[in-house]
């Protein structure tokens, strides 16, 4: 298949545990077997904001939301306009750019912490993501699987808990609406059907069937 003439964004999003790193990754992967020139991108960066940020993320109660929203748009600004590989360049190229996080996630959860108004506007300097992939899940799904990572190593992070989870997940809600708002495209997957979790193999079909109808629609 030909690569795309003009580069596409995505952006997928979701509360803790919603597998957003399986899926965007593994969307990359079948984009490229299917010959579409493709990259990912993590939120937060490798970059020296980003280091700064986990930091933050793995410290106490104690953290201040305002700032780490600032920290989180700057390093999204860095990542999109000034880094070795940035989103901007990749997409004048053609690429598709798949970004595992992006600004969406910064007003769900600092704006659940602040006002979510303000941290809207201090990522107004990144362009919008083409196309939002929504990766829906109940909070207690959610938390069965971040705890199932957790025993296997991989540290929990401050928003981990399911009071604040289900306040984020709320958050989306308002999120996607603005966003659609300002011409996004959102497609929303969920993570569970009327037998329970859905399989992973089963939800990247879907994904990759909405994707590639999307950026077909647009060469």
């Amino acid at each position: 298949m030909e690569n795309t003439r003009r580069g596409v964004h995505i952006a997928f999003e979701g509360i803790d545990g919603s597998g957003l790193t399986t899926h965007s990754r593994r969307l990359v992967d079948e984009l490229s077997n299917m010959g579409y020139k493709s990259e990912y991108f993590k939120e937060p960066t490798k970059g020296p904001i980003g280091d700064l940020i986990r930091s933050f993320l793995r410290g106490d109660d104690r953290v201040r939301h305002d700032l780490l929203a600032l920290l989180f748009a700057a390093d999204r600004l860095w990542n999109y306009h000034a880094s070795t590989k940035p989103i901007a360049l990749l997409k004048e190229q053609g690429y598709i750019v798949v970004s595992d996080r992006y600004k969406y996630s910064s007003a769900a959860y600092q704006g659940a912490f602040t006002d979510l108004e303000w941290v809207w506007i201090i990522n107004s300097r990144v362009p919008h993501a083409d196309i939002i992939v929504y990766l829906d899940v109940p909070v207690d799904v959610a938390l069965r699987r971040i705890e199932l990572r957790s025993k296997n190593g991989v540290a929990r992070e401050h928003y981990e808990k399911a009071e604040l989870l289900e306040k984020i997940r709320r958050n989306y809600e308002v999120v996607l609406r603005k966003a659609e708002e300002e011409g996004v495209v959102v497609i929303k997957i969920s993570g569970v059907d009327s037998g329970g979790e859905r399989s992973i193999d089963e939800v990247a079909r879907e994904i990759k069937e909405k994707i590639v109808d999307f950026i077909t629609s647009r060469r």
